[in-house]
């Protein structure tokens, strides 16, 4: 897990520096660049080569050359400044850097080629500092994790735990805009925009906040004309998602119930209104829906209305709408239950941005959303506060 997470958040992010780190764009020379490597240790006859992206962000190689004497050498030309990776045979895994027109060398870690060691431009000079940190941050992580379950065995106080790690992971999400909200005419926060939509590493609303923040030069690059065209896709995603935000007005929608009525959400709402999706293949959901049960009969008659819309109709199912029933019937849901039996592919489900069950979104008497996925406590104490009860 250590690796594979190191692994993502550096190819992510190779390309930010620490915070702070101011660094100027480099104008590609006119001679084109040598590399000259060193590769201590590295047994003769091993091949190196030089690789690109191309369309589809697939490597492609650019250059060979064989070691020799722990030496290796690399000559050419680039029409523009491009992120390029250097692979070595025997290694599962390959070094990024910064390529433009001028003399870099790199010294190869035999032991882990990520770990390799670049100069020669400024650029590369913060991806060894950039890099230092994200393992810092990544060694963070697992102390965090291994103490956690230590602290689980010993049946010691949890409290605040997973909530560190996610911390450490929101801390690392964040490097790459933080990139760019520091650097926003330098041509890296394009490539760092790039990696962030082919590897579908980044939340929509951060990337397009970050994307939209670049000067008209960078958006006018060649790279920033094919990350264009992934961006009116990624607009419609977020528009998507965020009509679900908290302080948002839910969106209306309408199915049959177990009867085939149409029941609508605008129809039924009360002073608060509980969306519920659920399912009845789903332990989960089932369990979930006891809760909710003991929460209806305590509110209810206060003004909470709840409606279940349920995600029945995945391919496993012979009898949805039988399962479906027996579900309702056997846990004693008597609030306004609907679905149109298409499992995840449900017009409701998609215009909620439905990832996972069971999901709930809590609306004010106005049918704004002031809540999510809330459960126990922090459930109880809101609808409280709706239903003018403290």
């Amino acid at each position: 897990m250590k690796t594979s997470i190191l692994y993502i958040v550096i190819c992510i992010l190779i390309f930010s520096c620490k915070e702070n780190t101011k660094v100027e764009p480099i104008p590609v020379k006119l001679d084109g660049y040598t590399i000259s490597g060193n590769a201590p240790g590295v047994y003769n006859g091993l091949r190196a080569y030089l690789k690109s992206t191309n369309e589809k962000g697939l490597l492609k190689n650019q250059d060979t050359a064989i070691i020799m004497n722990e030496k290796f050498m690399f000559e050419g030309k680039v029409d523009s400044i491009e992120a390029w990776y250097l692979e070595v045979d025997s290694y599962d895994s390959s070094f990024p850097f910064i390529i433009d027109n001028a003399n870099l060398s790199i010294v190869v870690n035999k032991d882990d080629i990520r770990k390799s060691k670049i100069e020669g431009n400024p650029i590369n000079n913060t991806i060894a500092d950039f890099n230092a940190q994200l393992i810092k941050l990544n060694d963070s992580i697992e102390k965090t994790r291994a103490r956690y379950r230590e602290m689980i065995n010993n049946k010691e106080n949890v409290t605040g735990m997973s909530q560190k790690v996610a911390n450490l992971k929101d801390a690392i999400a964040l490097y790459p805009h933080q990139f760019i909200k520091n650097n926003k005419d330098n041509p890296y926060s394009m490539v760092l925009i790039h990696t962030m939509i082919r590897r579908n590493t980044s939340k929509k609303g951060m990337l397009l906040e970050s994307y939209d923040a670049l000067n008209e030069a960078l958006k006018n690059s060649n790279l920033g004309k094919r990350v264009a065209k992934s961006i009116p896709d990624i607009r419609k995603q977020y528009d998507i998602i965020a009509a679900t935000h908290i302080g948002r007005k839910a969106p209306n929608f309408s199915a049959p119930n177990p009867n085939g009525k149409i029941i609508e959400l605008n129809a039924i709402k009360g002073k608060a209104t509980l969306i519920h999706f659920w399912s009845s293949w789903y332990g989960a959901s089932r369990r979930e829906n006891k809760r909710l049960v003991q929460l209806y009969d305590k509110y209810n008659d206060k003004g909470l209305e709840m409606i279940g819309v349920s995600l029945d109709g995945n391919a496993d199912q012979k009898h949805p709408k039988s399962d479906w029933k027996k579900a309702i019937k056997d846990d004693q849901l008597i609030w306004n239950q609907i679905s149109n039996l298409n499992y995840f592919n449900d017009t409701i489900s998609k215009a909620y941005s439905i990832r996972s069950l069971p999901a709930s979104f809590l609306l004010n008497s106005e049918g704004v959303i002031i809540g999510k996925n809330l459960n126990g406590n922090s459930l109880d104490s809101k609808l409280k506060e709706l239903l003018e009860l403290n």
